[in-house]
């Protein structure tokens, strides 16, 4: 006797996965909590949060909204001021670190939460570069406007039920000055590079899970009631700042952050995991959830992941359209979505083109 003899079947890798397809994987993670309509649930990370986000109502669950765009505006204007993407209007979160100076600027923790630069007739906000493409009218607007968004982000962690944040990168451009986090590189989306400012750093293990570890403790503070879910993003990077190939760099991150979001679930009862990563890259995918990039997430994939979102974390008896119930236009519809609100995207002047 030893102690894998009595092991189920979905413990091993030659009975739970190899010769199948994921049609024939019973793939069943386990869940600490459940989520209910009657609870807030907030959003945030990177591109492939946004699939998660958007498909909550599909549940018939409650997407906590704090900053909910205007009524003047068009649905169209709105989606393009990214009004809804998120529970705020932060644009893609794609690090830890991101997130950990977001709480400070909301609770007042950390002072001079504004960076900006004058371009054409608008100014922009390089903390939030995508949110407004074009600019704001003037300085005085977008700090009005962040202000008034910094106090949407402090009612998401004062009121949510639940915090939802998709880990997407470890690579991360900063200020030399205020040692702030850039959710992309500047000149990338907006502003300009200048090497002298403008500093590039790769997180570790150890760096996530110390800023990861910073937000859980402190938000506990303010709502010992929150609970997390944590994913890791399949979407590779387009780009990488460090000397390595962008194959080899890109598998370094992801791992990072998988090793780390584990880490951070071991340690807190409150917080979740949920195997986005796993799901659609898996092998018994067989590359079938990746686009013709083979960096984004195809259609397929993202509705087999919200599928098994929805078989962990609701009751049974909720209903979720299957593939062929949806629309035979979802797969563009999701590739035109991440090509206008992945900053990271922008990174690979060839891609955006």
């Amino acid at each position: 006797m030893h102690p894998y003899k009595e092991l189920p079947e979905d413990r091993f890798w030659k009975t739970a996965v190899a010769g199948r397809i994921w049609s024939e994987v019973d793939f069943k993670p386990t869940t600490r909590f459940k989520l209910s309509p009657q609870e807030k649930i907030a959003t945030a990370g990177s591109c492939f949060a946004q699939h998660i986000a958007g498909n909550l109502g599909a549940f018939g669950l409650n997407h906590f909204i704090t900053e909910p765009a205007p009524r003047i505006l068009s649905q169209e204007r709105a989606s393009q001021l990214q009004y809804g993407v998120f529970s705020a209007r932060y644009g893609n979160i794609y690090t830890a670190r991101q997130l950990r100076q977001l709480i400070e600027f909301a609770f007042g923790l950390r002072q001079g939460s504004t960076i900006c630069e004058e371009a054409g007739d608008g100014w922009i906000d390089l903390l939030r570069p995508g949110v407004q493409a074009e600019g704001f009218p003037s300085q005085h607007d977008l700090v009005c406007d962040r202000l008034f968004h910094l106090e949407c982000v402090k009612r998401i962690f004062l009121e949510s039920d639940c915090f939802i944040f998709t880990l997407g990168l470890t690579e991360f451009w900063y200020d030399r000055g205020t040692n702030l986090a850039f959710p992309t590189c500047p000149g990338v989306r907006g502003g300009t590079f200048n090497p002298e400012h403008h500093l590039f750093a790769n997180a570790s293990v150890s760096e996530v899970v110390r800023d990861l570890r910073w937000c859980i403790d402190f938000v506990a503070t303010q709502n010992p009631k929150l609970k997390w879910i944590l994913t890791v993003s399949p979407v590779a990077l387009s780009a990488t700042g460090t000397t390595q190939h962008v194959l080899v760099a890109s598998s370094a991150s992801k791992a990072i952050l998988r090793a780390a979001a584990e880490e951070i679930y071991l340690a807190y009862s409150c917080c979740e995991y949920f195997p986005s990563y796993e799901i659609t890259l898996a092998p018994p995918s067989f590359g079938q959830f990746l686009d013709s990039d083979l960096r984004s997430i195809s259609s397929r994939g993202v509705m087999l992941a919200m599928r098994l979102f929805h078989r962990v974390f609701l009751p049974s008896t909720t209903h979720f359209p299957t593939l062929t119930e949806t629309s035979p236009h979802l797969e563009e519809q999701v590739a035109r979505a991440v090509e206008a609100e992945c900053d990271e995207f922008f990174n690979d002047p060839g891609a955006a083109k």
